[in-house]
């Protein structure tokens, strides 16, 4: 009688628990070091708005840190592709998981970079230099933060496999929003301070942001298949 292989899971794969557990201790010490920053930084987010520029006076935040935060970001968004791509049947992970994971962390990283250099781009022919610098920090520091909201999604899919991947999708979709909501709130309080044209902030945020996340769907699907092709 042959034995059939148990299936695989994220959560008995011991090269991504310990790229997990690198990656509590690094947001550990971004939290020792630079922890009162980022909740000075999250606070000017909501309770500043009666100023013109409410974000100028900014606490620092290390390289070191913002890079750890970045990482963090990245780290879960490659996580919970590898989940969702694993659930649609459409690759074969358990063939080679570490080439999946690193190759959506690089398609995530490029996709950040590219997204910078994008905003930088529009925001320096739009705006003014003050504003295209605030509202560029606000901006990025914001998807840092998201690397936070998206941890339980990623610990989900690590820890409770057992778990309907539906469950961590509408937990996606709530943190999405609050995350769409913030960068239109700040959006509004930083380059949008003259006219409140809403449809102005829908076009600019289609252009700069819905546009290219539906670009990076596409590309995940494209390069899951290429993958699973070679390999």
């Amino acid at each position: 009688m042959t034995n059939t292989p148990a299936p695989y899971s994220m959560t008995t794969d011991s090269v991504i628990m310990l790229l997990f557990i690198l990656n509590i201790i690094g947001i550990s010490y971004v939290i020792l070091m630079n922890g009162t920053s980022i909740i000075e930084r999250t606070k000017g987010l909501f309770y500043y708005q009666h100023k013109s520029m409410p974000f100028g006076d900014r606490t620092h935040i290390t390289r070191i840190c913002n890079a750890l935060m970045y990482a963090q970001t990245i780290f879960y968004l490659a996580i919970i592709a590898m989940a969702t791509m694993k659930e649609r049947s459409e690759v074969a992970i358990e063939k080679s998981p570490l080439t999946y994971l690193a190759a959506y962390y690089i398609l995530f990283l490029l996709f950040f970079i590219v997204k910078r250099i994008m905003y930088d781009a529009t925001n320096s022919i739009l705006y003014s230099k003050k504003e295209m610098l605030e509202w560029r920090n606000l901006y990025f520091f914001t998807i840092k933060l998201f690397g936070f909201a998206l941890a339980p999604a990623a610990i989900a899919i690590l820890f409770i496999p057992s778990l309907p991947l539906n469950f961590v999708h509408y937990y996606l979709i709530l943190a999405s929003g609050a995350f769409i909501f913030t960068i239109i709130s700040s959006a509004v309080k930083i380059i949008f301070t003259k006219r409140r044209n809403y449809l102005e902030i829908f076009l600019y945020l289609c252009a700069l942001e819905f546009l290219p996340i539906a670009m990076v769907w596409k590309s995940l699907l494209q390069l899951s298949e290429l993958i699973t092709i070679k390999i």
